[in-house]
């Protein structure tokens, strides 16, 4: 079900009012929470070292947040050799010494993930199975026989526990990850939760009134752009830029003259973070509600946009029929247009 006019002006005022709100099937099931999101996309490089690297950078992301991460499920080397599935334990301190000792000799035949979470249970829906969580960081290294990006992607509510919000730490966030990785792109700011492919069908009306929504399935864009790397997925209230794409562009001071004094830049050492207004917008299609900052930064971007989709993958998500999920990932990408 969509928000009401009403939850939608109150979220103008009240951005955390957000974390309150769901997705819902007609007959309530639960499907979705928003929350803000983050994810960055960095292209194929030695793997092993690769693998050690976003470790580095998941541990940043953990001891932000670790009062309110509970368990880590990871791979191991010595697992895989039995099971293709990880292992996962309840935390009791920080997990990533013994983490990293159990990759081992990984199999360059397998992709590496590991994953922080902890159950959530909505306030509206105490029966739930707490799946959809907005305190949550993954993980996904590519194979090393894959020519597949590498992704990090991580969740946290729009409002923090001292009444504030969360979004000089979720820029923070960013730009420290930006800093450790170098991703080749990236984005963050509003974002849907969910748990799994089977709630994309009935987030797709959301996303399609709200324009300042993302929704993060990586794998997705993974195959997706098998072989392409400097073509990002689309803009955000955050929109990441390694250097070779924003060279692309112009280079900073292109990006200087399209975008200030409207967005602010972040350069770091391998890219720039450019951040749309000052806060992250929602939008609302139906009063003509486009976020004009991200609209700027789409425009800017539009050369280095990926719409090479194909049907093989069917698009960045699942629609229902007769809607085509590839013609409707064209869409949503160029909804800033």
């Amino acid at each position: 079900m969509l928000l009401t006019s009403e939850e939608v002006l109150a979220i103008q005022d009240n951005p955390a009012l957000l974390d309150r709100l769901s997705i819902t099937s007609t007959n309530g099931t639960l499907w979705g929470i928003f929350g803000l999101g983050s994810e960055l996309y960095i292209e194929p490089r030695p793997r092993q070292q690769l693998r050690l690297d976003m470790l580095t950078l998941q541990e940043d992301y953990y001891q932000r947040f670790s009062e309110h991460i509970k368990y880590c499920c990871y791979d191991s080397a010595e697992q895989f050799k039995r099971t293709s599935e990880g292992k996962c334990i309840k935390l009791k301190g920080n997990p990533f010494p013994m983490v990293r000792d159990k990759i081992g000799d990984w199999p360059n035949n397998a992709m590496y993930c590991n994953r922080l979470f902890i159950p959530y249970i909505h306030q509206n829906f105490p029966n739930s199975t707490g799946s959809i969580t907005p305190w949550k960081s993954n993980i996904a290294v590519s194979a090393d026989s894959d020519d597949y990006l590498t992704a990090h992607y991580c969740y946290m509510p729009v409002g923090n526990p001292k009444g504030g919000l969360h979004f000089d730490t979720l820029r923070e966030g960013v730009l420290s990850w930006c800093q450790k990785i170098r991703p080749m792109h990236g984005q963050a700011g509003f974002t849907v939760i969910t748990d799994g492919l089977s709630a994309e069908p009935w987030i797709y009306p959301t996303l399609q009134r709200h324009p300042g929504l993302n929704i993060i399935q990586p794998v997705n864009l993974m195959q997706s752009t098998e072989g392409v790397f400097n073509r990002i997925k689309c803009v955000n209230w955050l929109t990441v830029l390694g250097e070779e794409i924003l060279n692309e562009l112009g280079g900073l001071s292109a990006a200087k003259d399209a975008l200030e004094p409207d967005c602010t830049l972040y350069p770091y050492p391998g890219g720039v973070v450019i951040q749309a207004g000052v806060a992250p917008q929602l939008g609302d299609t139906t009063v003509g509600d486009v976020p004009e900052c991200y609209q700027k930064v789409a425009r800017f971007t539009k050369p280095v946009r990926f719409d090479a989709y194909t049907y093989r993958w069917g698009g960045l998500f699942q629609v229902s029929k007769p809607l085509n999920g590839v013609e409707e990932t064209l869409k949503w990408i160029s909804r800033f247009d």
